[in-house]
């Protein structure tokens, strides 16, 4: 369910996943009442209630010695995103001045799992530059699930150029005008066992996985971004408008 990988994302386990998920309809009701529509123990429901109240998800009121708890509005969450946020971004000197990472002419960052993919794509598209990228898209949207669409709302709301070599994959999008204004498609059906999808973007190039374990990589050399970019260019003389 695309609900459980978001709430994922926002950074909920498993058990808080389900305890939440199970409680939301239920409005306000005791532990009991909640014991019957979760499969686990109660005293790990009543540590995961604690812990979802911590994160200001889930609300309690105490009645007669009884405590009821109630999901608290959906809208919160999204007031507690954006206070972390710009709390983030208060501090955000002060952390610029403790990263210890020298970049003078290149880096290399390694990534792991789904999140660590989100920050690769965030640094793709954070910047209003060409882009180029390759690989199998059927296999990014089953391993990514709505990642894709998300960041491509982001390059059509920035108006981000792209040249894209992807397998045979047809979505509604490709044919708005939108999309087309500021995209450039061709297909080639050799890509779509392809393991990886790569973009090529400034000095920068960022490749993830897209088979059994997720690694991404951003390589900041303006010579692997040229080497990478012709690579790109033999894909794209080849393959299908």
């Amino acid at each position: 369910m695309e609900i459980e990988i978001a709430l994922k994302e926002y950074g909920l386990n498993e058990k808080e996943i389900n305890v939440f998920l199970s409680l939301l309809p239920l409005g306000s009701v005791n532990l009991q009442k909640i014991s019957k529509r979760v499969d686990l123990p109660r005293t790990t429901i009543y540590n995961t209630l604690n812990y979802l109240s911590k994160k200001g998800l889930v609300s309690y009121i105490v009645k007669k010695g009884v405590r009821f708890y109630e999901c608290c509005e959906p809208d919160k969450s999204i007031d507690n995103i954006n206070q972390k946020k710009e709390l983030l971004n208060l501090v955000l000197p002060e952390l610029k001045l403790l990263k210890k990472t020298i970049r003078e002419n290149s880096s290399v960052e390694i990534f792991e799992g789904t999140k660590g993919l989100f920050t690769i794509l965030s640094d793709v598209f954070k910047e209003n530059q060409q882009i180029y990228y390759f690989g199998s898209y059927s296999l990014s949207k089953e391993v990514l699930k709505y990642q894709p669409e998300h960041f491509r709302t982001i390059r059509l709301d920035r108006k981000i150029p792209a040249k894209i070599v992807i397998d045979n994959y047809e979505e509604e999008i490709f044919h708005k005008e939108e999309y087309k204004k500021i995209s450039k498609i061709r297909y080639n059906e050799s890509l779509k066992n392809f393991p990886c999808m790569i973009f090529i973007y400034g000095k920068k190039v960022a490749l993830y996985t897209l088979k059994k374990d997720l690694i991404g990589v951003i390589i900041s050399n303006e010579e692997v971004a040229d080497a990478m970019k012709m690579i790109f260019d033999i894909y794209w003389n080849t393959s299908k408008n």
